[in-house]
């Protein structure tokens, strides 16, 4: 049973990033106040849709690699692939401590044993909500500086 939980967790961590990853272009309300910001472009604390449009057509048009107005099933398996490929490479990357190619119990472990360290910002042991939510955010802040250098996203 333990020795199937690295992979299963794994899989699991491909499978929702995967989930999430398929609705990443698709033009949607957004979720979150930061996003809701972005959007909103006079800053009235209400979207138009004349404020949305533009930036979710470019967006979702991005996948339209040979331009020519229209993304097909071949250009969206294409970026889900690249998606997956990614979301692949920075499990191991963060989890795969000993560069074996899979990530074991004990690597999980270790990752937990960071993450709770990073996110228990009392370092009492425990992650409460409001520690949880700052870690989100610190991150968050984090990703957006490095998207404004032009750097790759980490989430």
């Amino acid at each position: 049973m333990f020795k199937l939980l690295p992979s299963l967790a794994a899989a699991l961590a491909v499978a929702s990033m995967l989930a999430v990853t398929a609705h990443a272009n698709e033009p949607g309300i957004p979720r979150s106040e930061r996003l809701f910001g972005r959007l909103d472009a006079n800053a009235d604390g209400r979207l138009a849709i004349d404020e949305m449009r533009p930036k979710a057509e470019r967006r979702f048009l991005r996948l339209d690699t040979d331009d020519d107005g229209k993304v097909t099933t071949v250009e969206i398996e294409t970026w889900l692939k690249k998606m997956q490929d990614r979301r692949r490479d920075r499990i191991l990357e963060r989890m795969d401590f000993d560069k074996d190619g899979a990530v074991n119990k004990e690597e999980v472990d270790t990752y937990l044993d960071q993450l709770f360290a990073t996110a228990d910002g009392d370092h009492d042991g425990g992650v409460t909500l409001a520690e949880a939510q700052a870690y989100h955010a610190a991150k968050a802040k984090r990703t957006s500086l490095k998207d404004a250098k032009g750097k790759q996203e980490q989430p």
